[in-house]
């Protein structure tokens, strides 16, 4: 069930609990019937991805975007850009400090030849992003605050002619939820939140997941759709 919340304290102990929390509201049955496929938007949320597809029996991958920052402010991240070079921009942000297109392309490729390449090699060992032609795709994420990087991955996967998004994560901002409700066919979350702070701050625990950690859960989940092949041919 769906809380409207006011932002003054955190609400789970770790990801464990939250994706505890998501598997409760989920639609699991309609979820096998259809073969729903889970794209993980972020480190922390493989594990919840991996969680989901162990618990219901789905397939799983990841999609990265990485954020492209205002160039005096590493604090501050102006736009988004993905592994399908599709790029989402702050326009307000951009406007405000008078930030070039020119930039933002510049840094949208540095990104992506530098950390988004980098990303698939070590966690796909450089294969490319699982076949979502026709299928049904929910992204799933830890926490959604500024709506960028959801935004940037929905605009993604809708190029790749898939037949329906939809986002799952426990707690989002109050007005993100009606922003994003109108994009995507569905959300699915625990707690809409007013004055959303951060995500951090909704949690007890949220420490960054080592590569080298999600490496694991990826190389040992029956799962994950980049190794199913390597799996089954190993049988």
């Amino acid at each position: 069930m769906q809380e409207n919340l006011d932002s003054s304290a955190y609400i789970y102990k770790d990801r464990a609990q939250a994706v505890d929390d998501l598997l409760s509201i989920l639609p699991k049955d309609v979820m096998q019937k259809e073969q729903w496929v889970l794209l993980a938007l972020s480190r922390g949320s493989v594990e919840m991805a991996e969680k989901i597809a162990d618990s219901f029996s789905l397939s799983f991958d990841i999609f990265i975007v990485k954020p492209i920052l205002a160039p005096n402010n590493a604090e501050c991240q102006i736009a988004m850009v993905s592994e399908t070079k599709e790029i989402v921009i702050h326009e307000a942000l951009v406007d405000s400090f008078g930030i070039s297109e020119d930039y933002i392309y510049a840094e949208a490729q540095r990104r992506f030849n530098d950390d988004i390449l980098d990303n698939i090699q070590k966690f796909r060992q450089g294969l490319a992003l699982s076949n979502l032609k026709d299928k049904t795709v929910l992204l799933i994420d830890e926490g959604c605050e500024t709506g960028l990087s959801t935004m940037c991955a929905l605009k993604s996967v809708l190029n790749l002619h898939t037949k329906k998004v939809l986002l799952a994560t426990p707690v989002i901002a109050e007005d993100l939820f009606h922003n994003l409700d109108l994009k995507v066919d569905k959300i699915y979350t625990n707690h809409r939140i007013h004055n959303f702070i951060e995500v951090a701050y909704y949690y007890q625990n949220l420490e960054r997941i080592p590569g080298k950690k999600i490496r694991k859960i990826l190389e040992e989940s029956a799962y994950y759709m980049p190794y199913q092949k390597e799996k089954a041919d190993e049988l």
